[in-house]
């Protein structure tokens, strides 16, 4: 049992190591200083090249890397579309699924203008242009906009590729729900 100490012991100053600062010669000195640079240097060697590699701005969609050798012309045209006619410089991709041209539709779409026409001569006009066009080169995308106010805005869109143009195809079109069985939800990457 520890004695009650004096009004003058209580009272009396006691020489103390100087806390927080240190010569480095302690263990516990060394092993901090040893792991700090051993930090550093696996940060500098592993973790600055994934950095790099794998760079997302705030917005959060991937930064295309100039000469790219995975870089896809159809998503690079779909973004650039996006910038131009969406509003938001910076549109947020959730979910991308790749070009695919649509022979079965477009079979099934020929055939239907076809049978059409011949009820209603005005669709041999639609007929021609189906046949002098050919399939159409369609893919989805996910992705999120900022509207005027702020609020970011989710849309799920196809866009039909031809010639290097791009045109989004209205969401509430027979067009559109025709072609949407195409790409299906868990096939799209992120």
């Amino acid at each position: 049992m520890r004695a009650i100490e004096t009004r003058d012991e209580a009272e009396r100053s006691v020489a103390h190591r100087r806390r927080g600062r240190s010569d480095g010669s302690s263990l516990r000195d060394r092993v901090v200083i040893t792991a700090t640079v051993i930090g550093v240097i696996v940060f500098v060697l592993i973790g600055l090249p994934y950095l790099r590699v794998h760079d997302v701005p705030p917005e959060g969609r991937p930064v295309p890397l100039p000469g790219d050798v995975a870089s896809d012309p159809d998503r690079d045209a779909v973004r650039a579309w996006l910038r131009d006619n969406s509003g938001d410089a910076h549109p947020r991709e959730l979910r991308w699924w790749r070009a695919r041209t649509l022979d079965e539709f477009y079979r099934q779409q020929l055939m239907a203008a076809k049978d059409s026409a011949e009820d209603d001569p005005e669709m041999y006009d639609f007929v021609e242009q189906l046949e002098s066009q050919g399939p159409d080169r369609v893919c989805r995308l996910k992705y999120r906009i900022k509207n005027d106010v702020g609020a970011a805005v989710s849309h799920d869109d196809l866009f039909s590729l031809r010639g290097g143009s791009v045109r989004r195809l209205r969401s509430d079109s027979s067009v559109a729900n025709g072609m949407r069985k195409y790409f299906p939800d868990d096939a799209g990457d992120p």
